[in-house]
């Protein structure tokens, strides 16, 4: 895939994450406690999703601002690159990162970022 036509391109299980997400605040009422669960080979991971740029980028921390910068206006020209590993960018904050090997230590993070090609899938609290 070219650059100039990563634009154009979804990844499905982004876009299946953003769906559900949109689902999750219409039945916030109705299930309060609900939240996802993203399950890799190696963890699950507790967050919150991030569906919408920030309204102040200036204020985010700096993995979201850094990533945000970088969807508005990137500074590499990619546009005739070829690109590969063309999965998304999910962006967490208040990340609880369970490790399957030492599931009694889990790891607390501020903001993650997780790339799409390593979900193998969700689950609800």
């Amino acid at each position: 895939m070219k650059g100039k036509e990563l634009v154009e391109a979804v990844d499905f299980k982004k876009l299946t994450i953003v769906e559900l997400q949109i689902k999750f605040e219409e039945l916030k009422d109705k299930y309060p406690e609900k939240k996802m669960i993203f399950l890799t080979q190696s963890a699950t991971i507790e967050a919150d999703f991030q569906m919408q740029l920030a309204e102040n980028v200036e204020e985010e921390p700096i993995l979201g601002r850094a990533l945000q910068e970088y969807e508005l206006s990137p500074e590499i020209d990619i546009t005739d690159k070829t690109i590969v590993n063309s999965s998304a960018c999910i962006y967490l904050t208040n990340v609880k990162l369970t490790p399957f090997a030492s599931p009694n230590s889990p790891m607390y993070l501020e903001e993650f970022i997780l790339f799409s090609d390593h979900l193998l899938g969700l689950s609800i609290t």
